[in-house]
């Protein structure tokens, strides 16, 4: 039996996903898996270890990353089971490989939104592509048919309240006199 949940969510997916085409399909492939694990935002955290003034902003988006991945796939995601769209739906539209975890809360949408707040800390110059780019491994995950429209919200909030977690409300910056937030 499909609940009341299941149904809004799918009507919603439907109303979120009605267009798809072979180029849009190889492109969300290719933006989920740049998502998956926080790959990206691990890639350019270490990459960011390169320079001496961003090390510690580069460490704490590691550890922003790191939380929401243990909070989510280690803690959320076994306790609140929740089948995918397509073991709900068997008549949808599947275009990436089956997943075998729970469906809520959205893993990948987690990791995208801890990780473009945290390297917008650690490089605020590209504070707009980050979170482009966390929408679009977000929405991603609705195009492929992986998740409910309510997982990659839920992901997308947990994920924002991780990284502000661990990365505090407020940016201290050094300044000749001192230390000032901002």
């Amino acid at each position: 039996m499909v609940s009341w949940l299941a149904r809004f969510d799918h009507a919603t997916l439907e109303h979120l996903t009605p267009y798809r085409a072979p180029w849009l399909d190889d492109l969300m492939l290719a933006v989920t898996d740049l998502g998956g694990r926080g790959f990206v935002w691990v890639a350019i955290a270490l990459i960011a270890f390169v320079i001496p003034e961003r090390r510690a902003d580069a460490w704490r988006s590691l550890l922003t990353i790191l939380v929401t991945f243990l909070l989510v796939d280690g803690m959320l995601k076994p306790l609140i089971w929740r089948d995918r769209p397509f073991d709900v739906f068997p008549d949808d539209v599947l275009i990436a490989a089956r997943a075998t975890t729970s469906s809520f809360p959205s893993g990948h949408a987690a990791s995208a939104f801890a990780g473009a707040l945290a390297t917008s800390r650690l490089l605020p110059g590209a504070r707009a592509l980050w979170f482009v780019l966390a929408v679009l491994i977000a929405y991603s995950r609705l195009y492929l048919g992986v998740h409910f429209p309510l997982d990659v919200l839920a992901g997308a909030v947990i994920g924002t309240l991780c990284a502000l977690f661990v990365l505090g409300g407020r940016r201290a910056v050094r300044t000749e006199t001192g230390f000032r937030f901002r």
